[in-house]
């Protein structure tokens, strides 16, 4: 029997979220269009795609932290395996104190059930066996690593356009009709337009009205003949060493502004930070200076959901800088519901701001 519609999903915004979304749903069997404007704003090409199970200063152990760990390895291993190419990289990292209060932090996560997956050893000030500066100490941390997300998203959109999955376009909301049979853009027929569009999600015309926190931030890629670490270093910034033999370091955080581009006082700044980090200003060559807006929220949770009047719309946006470790879980679980009507996770509903 012929349906009204051409594609069960429009997806705008071919970003770490949209991509994941549209892999999910294709895989479901499910018929997907991504529209996408050349990530002219996307945040996702200027992420470090650090994957950090244990957030902010008291490394807070999340409640879903060891799903979304499972979702994100087994998603992204399947995605690598199809492929051929490695884009997760599985890599330790050395948490650094920032000052004596923290140690009582680390203390309570570590008399915590299960701590030992995640708290590696404790070290004292000096003493990190890498070549940075730990004044206070620090501890060693398992089950991180980060995600090429250029090289994914790049793979996800070749997988795309071979299938006449995806077009280039930026896609106007004043041109959406919104009909008893779904949703029509210029000739484009869906039972359902999802956004994935990050920080622009603010301006949206359906969905504006939520609390999002957009944070501007810059990181730098550069290669040095110095000795650096050989794995992840988390302080007032962090510091990533690449399988190429480069380096990333990072970020700035801008609350205020969400301009795009790169600007002197966010290198500046970057390269402060990575002489705090190793305790001493190295020579180094930076290849790139990379710029984006996270798609924040105001309560640190994403927004997923169908619009609570006009349902043949949805969103599935503000990942902020977890995205690398936490879109597979919620992208899984955003197309069981939108297939199946099955609820969704209760923090990440854009019903809690109804």
């Amino acid at each position: 029997m012929a349906t009204p519609y051409d594609w069960d999903y429009l997806i705008v915004g071919q970003g770490l979220a949209g991509s994941l979304l549209a892999w999910v749903l294709r895989r479901r069997g499910c018929r997907v269009l991504v529209l996408d404007d050349g990530h002219r704003s996307a945040a996702s090409v200027a992420a470090a795609g650090l994957v950090n199970p244990l957030a902010g200063l008291r490394f807070t152990r999340p409640a879903r932290v060891a799903d979304w760990l499972a979702a994100a390895q087994g998603l992204y291993r399947e995605i690598g395996g199809r492929f051929g190419q490695n884009h997760f990289h599985p890599l330790p990292m050395v948490r650094l104190f920032r000052s004596p209060e923290q140690v009582r932090f680390w203390k309570r996560r570590a008399s915590e059930p299960g701590a030992a997956t995640l708290l590696g050893a404790r070290f004292p000030a000096a003493a990190s066996g890498q070549p940075l500066s730990a004044p206070f100490g620090g501890f060693h941390q398992h089950a991180t690593g980060y995600l090429d997300i250029p090289r994914l998203l790049a793979d996800l959109r070749g997988d795309l356009e071979r299938c006449d999955a995806y077009r280039r376009i930026e896609l106007a909301l004043a041109g959406i009709e919104l009909r008893t049979d779904g949703v029509h853009w210029q000739g484009l027929r869906a039972r359902t337009l999802v956004f994935c569009e990050g920080h622009r999600g603010q301006a949206n015309r359906w969905f504006g009205w939520l609390p999002f926190q957009p944070d501007r931030g810059e990181m730098l890629t550069f290669s040095s003949d110095e000795p650096m670490p050989d794995r992840i270093v988390n302080g007032a910034y962090w510091l990533i060493p690449l399988v190429d033999g480069r380096y990333r370091v990072g970020a700035t955080h801008d609350h205020h502004g969400i301009a795009l581009g790169v600007t002197r006082e966010g290198r500046t700044q970057v390269l402060a930070g990575l002489a705090a980090l190793l305790g001493r200003a190295p020579r180094l060559s930076v290849e790139a200076q990379h710029a984006g807006v996270r798609p924040g929220t105001l309560d640190r949770a994403p927004f997923l959901g169908r619009h609570p009047s006009a349902p043949a719309l949805a969103l599935f946006n503000g990942f902020g800088a977890k995205g690398s470790l936490t879109v597979p879980w919620y992208a899984a679980r955003f197309a069981a519901h939108l297939e199946t009507g099955a609820p969704l996770p209760p923090e990440a509903d854009i019903a809690r701001h109804a």
